[in-house]
């Protein structure tokens, strides 16, 4: 590989003149690209009075249409995937009431107004050959025309590409590497990229059928999301037969970003020595090249769903995404996005994705050749990561040729292609730790110190040095789910469990069983955004889990409602007023009780439909039996089981009585509880307890005895049928310590 990369640079420094005027005779066909004001942001007339909808679940297009005519008739369905729905409003100047109305309502996750991105920024001028950001000796080549000019620049500024392909050669990579350019289309015929471009093997080409059921037909080698069809790339033809970016659609930009991560051939990628496949989706189109983040997030499920490593996304939007940035939250992909070239502090105006706070995001500042911040880089000291080569850019554009770029869209796609040759070192890698590698191994400089959090570029060969540090997460995370009940709701505990390094990223489910292929690597599926999840009702259900290092698993899981009807019983004591106290024994250890009642007489659990005194909702069900009789308790637990239980009161007399003490002897101020069985124990008399002398003991209705003066006094216990047992208390003062029974 070092040989190949030393006779590639070879091959830059001494092009041949034939390939020196095909590459200027189509920068003059095409002509120069004059940097656009990024500074000034106007929204785009075709998302202005458009609604993007994160449902909480996924669902049809009916049923998205269904759900919108229902929450707002003002809104037209345009758009829908999976669990996400583009609409218009019909009635622009109510967005802030539909969208407060969406907001509210439970099967929406987030809605927000759509809003367009804008590249960021390009420039394409001066034509020079040499690829500086790669190795910088202290010059380069200036081309006016045909003739090569050498000019000075600052020695290593550069990421140190040839010393990093010889650390490389000693890792032995043998893992393709997949990294999606979410931007303008990609000519995919373009010789440099040709052999990198990625291909969905599971579609069978321009048959004009879904082969793989993933929502788009025949998309061979990604989607335009632009123009919504397989198209990533629109070409113009002119008479003299050359082939170049359609004005009305260019699709340079994207395809330049494309080079400076993946080309081979004429010009060198920053990992187009490795087994790289690029993926391209195209989500901006026109002569403006505007976009959308309603298309940005169906572009970054796409990328997941079709495994990718790396997504880099070189354009931005002052206006923030809650939508957005959940998506990429819950992404196992290296997010690396351009920090803007307006010269902007996002500190303070924002450019988002750039200005999200995510573990597995890098926003990229970019540097002149000279190693200083460019004028136009947008900086942070809290939102911008660190920068990168990204001044006069020489790479690929469409119909085979090479112009310069400048911009953190062409920075951005430097660190990609770094990130890029740390993944082909390993497998089940995630990207919060490939981001520490880069962040740890970077070049530093001084003129960034203040303006980024990390002050330096990328350092390819320190990076792969440190390639011990690649931490791989081979272990799929667990669910170890168990149901429960409240009330009428049922729950799945869901007890996730990772026991690799990378962490859960995301949790969701479908109804019914489902394996894990059917959850397209986390893109479909009702996401879980707590671990104690509530189910609608009882069923089949397939959970799935994956983590940042791609690791992944579903379960079947049956969630069993309460089937078990409440449990009850009965007892009942005989009142002085010949009443009987009735208490009812209700328990449910499952949903719980809901309702507990009686009715006199022998009933059915249907004649508590409509009739039965309530009772409860205490813990304790008692009522008030007034005479004797057959009456009939009902319980009904938060699930609909019920449960009837029918007893006889009557009136049982003692036949036998017996005290727990004849005589017992007590000290002022103790107090004892006399004890007192009656035969049959089923016996319902009522029982008195009388004293001789209240001056001397005081009895209260249960039987308990409390001494209050020295002396004896007899206690006599007599039942409802007229049985009698007398109780001799002997009560000694408080000082006397002699106690005998």
């Amino acid at each position: 590989m070092r040989s190949f990369f030393k006779q590639h640079f070879h091959i830059q420094t001494k092009k041949t003149f034939k390939r020196l005027l095909f590459s200027l005779s189509l920068l003059l066909l095409t002509g120069i690209v004059r940097k656009s004001n990024l500074s000034v942001y106007t929204k785009n007339n075709d998302t202005l009075n458009e609604l993007v909808i994160l449902w909480e679940d996924s669902i049809s297009s009916a049923e998205s249409l269904r759900r919108l005519t229902a929450l707002c008739p003002e809104l037209t369905l345009t758009d829908h995937f999976d669990n996400v729905t583009v609409c218009r409003s019909d009635s622009p100047k109510n967005i802030t009431t539909q969208l407060a109305v969406l907001n509210a309502d439970a099967s929406v996750r987030v809605a927000e107004q759509n809003h367009s991105t804008v590249l960021c920024g390009f420039e394409e001028s001066k034509f020079f050959d040499a690829q500086w950001a790669l190795h910088n000796t202290g010059n380069y080549t200036y081309y006016i025309n045909d003739l090569p000019i050498a000019r000075s620049s600052l020695a290593d500024i550069d990421i140190n590409l040839p010393e990093a392909y010889e650390a490389l050669d000693k890792l032995s990579p043998t893992r393709t590497v997949t990294v999606a350019v979410i931007d303008t289309g990609i000519d995919i015929t373009h010789p440099a990229l040709s052999e990198h471009i990625w291909i969905n093997e599971n579609e069978i080409p321009m048959n004009g059928i879904d082969d793989d059921n993933n929502g788009y037909i025949d998309d061979i080698y990604g989607w335009d999301f632009y123009h919504n069809d397989n198209t990533v790339c629109h070409y113009q033809v002119t008479d003299l037969g050359k082939i170049s970016a359609l004005p009305e659609d260019n699709d340079n930009h994207g395809t330049h970003c494309a080079g400076i991560i993946a080309s081979s051939g004429d010009i060198f990628g920053v990992a187009g020595g490795i087994d790289i496949r690029i993926l391209p989706l195209k989500i901006h189109g026109g002569a403006n090249a505007s976009g959308s983040v309603s298309n940005a997030i169906k572009a970054i499920k796409y990328a997941e769903a079709a495994g990718a490593d790396i997504c880099n996304m070189s354009w931005g939007t002052p206006l923030y995404s809650e939508a957005l940035e959940t998506v990429m939250r819950e992404s196992d992909m290296l997010f690396v996005v351009a920090a803007g070239n307006s010269g902007n502090n996002n500190n303070s105006t924002p450019l988002y994705p750039a200005s999200y706070a995510l573990d597995n995001m890098i926003s990229v500042a970019f540097v002149t050749q000279y190693g200083e911040l460019a004028s136009d880089s947008n900086y942070g000291l809290s939102t911008v990561d660190f920068a990168a080569p990204g001044q006069d850019i020489y790479s690929t554009v469409v119909g085979g040729g090479y112009h310069y770029l400048s911009g953190s869209s062409m920075a951005a796609p430097v660190v990609s292609g770094t990130a890029a040759l740390l993944y082909a070192c390993g497998n089940s890698l995630y990207p919060q730790n490939i981001k520490e590698i880069l962040v740890q191994t970077l070049k530093p400089l001084d003129s960034l110190i203040g303006f980024v959090r990390y002050p330096g570029i990328p350092d390819a060969a320190k990076a792969l040095g440190a390639a011990d540090l690649l931490s791989s997460d081979v272990i799929a995370p667990t669910f170890r789910p168990v149901t429960s009940y409240d009330k009428d709701t049922i729950f799945v505990h869901l007890n996730p469990e990772d026991l690799g390094r990378s962490g859960i990223r995301l949790i969701s489910y479908a109804v019914g069983i489902h394996d894990t292929s059917y959850f397209r690597r986390g893109t479909i599926g009702q996401p879980v955004t707590e671990t104690v999840f509530q189910v609608k009702k009882a069923g089949t259900y397939t959970f799935y889990i994956s983590d940042y290092a791609g690791n992944e698993t579903s379960l079947v899981y049956t969630v069993n409602d309460d089937e078990i009807a409440p449990s009850l019983s009965a007892s009942y004591v005989m009142n002085a007023d010949g009443t009987f106290t009735v208490t009812v024994d209700a328990k449910d250890n499952e949903s719980g009780l809901k309702r507990v009642r009686y009715l006199t007489g022998t009933h059915t659990a249907d004649a508590f439909l409509s009739a039965g005194q309530e009772l409860g909702p205490d813990t304790s069900y008692t009522f008030i039996a007034e005479q004797e009789g057959t009456y009939t308790v009902y319980a009904v637990d938060y699930r609909g089981n019920k449960t009837v239980y029918s007893f006889d009161v009557k009136e049982i007399p003692a036949e036998q009585l017996f005290l727990s003490t004849a005589e017992r002897t007590l000290t002022v101020g103790d107090s004892y509880r006399l004890a007192v069985l009656m035969l049959p124990l089923a016996s319902t008399d009522f029982l008195t307890f009388a004293v001789n002398d209240e001056t001397l003991l005081y009895a209260d209705v249960s039987g308990t005895l409390t001494a209050l003066a020295p002396g004896t006094a007899k206690v006599t216990v007599e039942s409802t049928g007229g049985l009698t047992k007398t109780c001799i208390f002997h009560i000694l003062p408080e000082f006397d310590s002699e106690v005998s029974s």
